[in-house]
């Protein structure tokens, strides 16, 4: 896969698998929604969460997001993760809206305080892996 078509899949509302690992080695994978905006992978977690301690310890994760329909493709994207403390109404907005439209993320999101809860993970990909396309 070239790089704008990598760009265009991965601008798509997919759900992607994050993976880290613990501190006792193994691996954590779980499905996560993600923008893509300014070269980076931008997800919101938990605070707490066992994706959020893993990378507080190790500072990596990978991510790989799948299309299954129309034919399998795939990317893979490793590097490291910042994590922020704020996750602003706006940011939970966006993000839902991308995945589920604008009617259904304002339901969702305009009384809910569950970003209050959350952190900013931000993957910078240094390593890109993919299949089809």
């Amino acid at each position: 896969m070239d790089k704008a078509a990598r760009e265009a899949f991965v601008a798509k509302p997919n759900t992607a698998v994050i993976a880290t690992v613990d501190a006792k080695g193994r691996a954590h994978a779980v499905p996560v929604w993600y923008l893509w905006k300014d070269r980076a992978f931008w997800i919101i977690t938990a605070r707490d969460s066992a994706k959020h301690r893993h990378i507080l310890n190790t500072g990596r994760a990978s991510l790989c997001i799948d299309q299954r329909e129309g034919g399998t493709k795939s990317v893979t994207a490793e590097g490291p993760v910042a994590i922020g403390d704020t996750v602003t109404k706006e940011f939970r907005l966006a993000l839902h809206t991308h995945y589920v439209g604008a009617e259904e993320a304002h339901r969702r999101v305009d009384t809910s305080t569950a970003h209050e809860g959350m952190v900013m993970l931000t993957l910078a990909p240094e390593r890109w892996l993919d299949y089809g396309g």
